[in-house]
């Protein structure tokens, strides 16, 4: 009979244990939003974020490294139990899987070679004016994509796994022009260099095109109705004490905290 209590009592114990960790799927291949260092660590704004999420909610948190168009279909088949990776909350998404209240708000950009037609262009409209049947980089299954498709009707949308690989071909001519976070743009700018590389018109935002949404959160497989009360509880609280822009500054120089 102790034989058996004890048996159950280690059978409780792992449960709790595994309960307590939590799978995180992450993209690393957007700096400062996460990357991999030299000694293939995952580092970079998200990854701070959710170690202190992890902390705060008393869980021991395994991040995973996943190609971006993976992460919410691996959320959704139970892969992960969470998704951090600068994933933009909008209705086409909350249909699917659900999100923390948002923990950053950043704004995009659409950068071309320097003395592009768009360069001087004041709105988003006039950017899809100028732009007209460019070839356009975006990161496949992100905001960008469907803000390209969705709003530049005539343009010819390049699909693409990396960031850099978008920066890359600007470079050699092979698009036009390229979306994506401006955070994102900013090493990829500095590396290439901005004769090579130029923002063209304003910074674009939910203001501009509703799918870029509502900021981005922390996504999370549906009806997990107490992963979410403590994951909205943490980054509330982060949000209130400053944890998060303090995180910002250090890996963007600036506040995208969301207010």
């Amino acid at each position: 009979m102790k034989r058996l209590l004890t048996v159950l009592a280690l059978s409780m114990l792992a449960g709790a244990a595994s309960a307590d960790e939590l799978r995180i799927g992450t993209s690393a291949d957007y700096p400062p939003w996460e990357s991999v260092d030299a000694g293939g660590n995952i580092i970079g704004f998200d990854k701070d974020v959710g170690d202190e999420i992890c902390k705060r909610i008393a869980a021991t948190c395994n991040w995973q490294n996943q190609a971006y168009d993976g992460l919410l279909p691996g959320l959704q088949v139970g892969k992960f139990d969470l998704v951090i990776s600068g994933v933009s909350i909008n209705d086409e998404r909350s249909q699917k899987v659900d999100f923390s209240v948002a923990y950053a708000d950043a704004p995009n950009a659409i950068v071309t070679a320097p003395g592009s037609d768009a360069a001087s262009a004041k709105s988003a409209a006039d950017l899809a004016k100028a732009l007209g049947k460019a070839a356009i980089g975006v990161q496949s299954g992100s905001t960008h994509e469907q803000v390209i498709r969705a709003h530049f009707p005539d343009a010819d949308v390049r699909v693409y796994d990396r960031p850099d690989q978008i920066a890359d071909d600007l470079v050699a001519g092979r698009i036009d022009a390229g979306l994506m976070e401006r955070s994102a743009w900013e090493p990829l700018i500095k590396d290439r260099g901005a004769d090579k590389l130029a923002y063209a018109g304003p910074l674009l935002t939910s203001a501009d095109f509703p799918e870029f949404g509502k900021g981005q959160g922390v996504a999370m497989g549906k009806g997990k109705a107490e992963l979410k009360t403590k994951v909205d509880g943490a980054v509330d609280a982060m949000l209130k004490d400053g944890t998060v822009k303090t995180i910002a500054e250090k890996w963007f120089g600036y506040d995208i905290s969301k207010k």
